[in-house]
């Protein structure tokens, strides 16, 4: 058999690929959680909410636009070492730093839907998530057409991309991350890994600083996918202040945002520079950060800075 794959043939390929991830996913998921969580009761944990905005950071709306990340944490109510399972949604938008008229050289449009199913688990003194989400890019999100209308209501510029947007397509993210925090006084630093593949196939490491009363308190965190923060799900309800900061850097070979068919070239790293606070009162919590990200192609002709916000009630 000589020359390209038919179609037929290709479609069985894909499908192989996109079984087989899945098929991973449920096998590490299990793994993480059948030691504690058959022998106790499972409830809902906590939740972190994480709304992150250009408009929260510099005042402009371009490229990483905007972003909301919810996850809901689950496992055995007497421990957090191990058997617990995170259920997340996201909402990104993607969008040239001109939305009134179309530049060429610029990233295109993009909606982004992402549910997923991640487990945490202790290795030794190494923390460990491994996960998978189900991702739905561009115009069948919807977000192209409720940003239009969002803009239309508040009186902005209104985006006139129709034709310069990531098209439709539905891939199925697999990542895994492991860090290890060290403590020491009111200080705690965490170094750690990533790794991604599906929309965009990268590596990152990193390292996470904190500093309070609690610096080493017993809590668990959602990081965000678009600016790396560390977003409390409120297990400790210590009253206190908290101050973070982190950096990272990472390779990407690959981004389904920035298609190498449509001529972009993707910076060779991605550096991310992040500071914060998180206030926890008695009925309620607060954090706020600031991320500086870095160019993510070569055509991009500047960094940004995007806000990350959670308000939390407790009643």
């Amino acid at each position: 058999m000589t020359g390209k794959p038919d179609p037929l043939y290709r479609g069985i390929q894909q499908r192989a690929r996109t079984t087989g991830k899945v098929r991973l996913l449920v096998a590490l998921a299990l793994v993480l959680a059948h030691g504690p969580m058959s022998a106790q009761g499972v409830e809902r944990l906590g939740f972190a909410l994480a709304i992150s905005n250009d408009s929260l950071g510099d005042w402009h709306d371009r490229w990483r636009s905007s972003s909301l990340e919810v996850g809901v944490l689950t496992g055995p109510s007497a421990s957090m070492t191990g058997g617990l399972l995170e259920y997340r949604f996201r909402a990104d938008v993607l969008m040239p730093a001109n939305i009134g008229t179309v530049v060429p050289a610029d990233r295109r449009h993009a909606g982004v839907l992402a549910f997923g199913l991640h487990g945490h688990s202790d290795i030794g003194a190494v923390d460990v998530r491994v996960g998978g989400d189900l991702v739905m890019v561009g115009p069948q999100t919807g977000l192209y057409r409720f940003q239009t209308k969002l803009h239309d209501i508040f009186g902005f510029i209104t985006p006139n991309l129709p034709e310069f947007q990531i098209g439709n397509s539905v891939r199925f993210d697999v990542s895994a991350e492991a860090g290890s925090s060290l403590c020491s006084g009111n200080w705690a630093i965490r170094p750690f890994v990533e790794v991604r593949t599906g929309t965009e196939d990268i590596v990152r490491t990193g390292i996470d600083l904190s500093s309070s009363t609690g610096a080493c308190r017993d809590d668990l965190v959602m990081r965000t996918v678009a600016t790396g923060h560390l977003v409390p799900y409120g297990f400790e309800h210590g009253i206190g202040l908290r101050f973070v900061a982190g950096a990272d850097v990472a390779w990407v070979r690959e981004s389904l945002y920035l298609p190498e068919n449509h001529g972009y070239e993707l910076t060779p790293v991605r550096l991310r520079i992040r500071g914060g606070v998180h206030r926890t009162g008695r009925r309620f919590d607060v954090f706020y950060g600031l991320t500086w990200l870095g160019e993510e192609f070569k055509a991009q002709p500047e960094g940004q800075f995007v806000g990350t916000l959670q308000v939390k009630l407790r009643f």
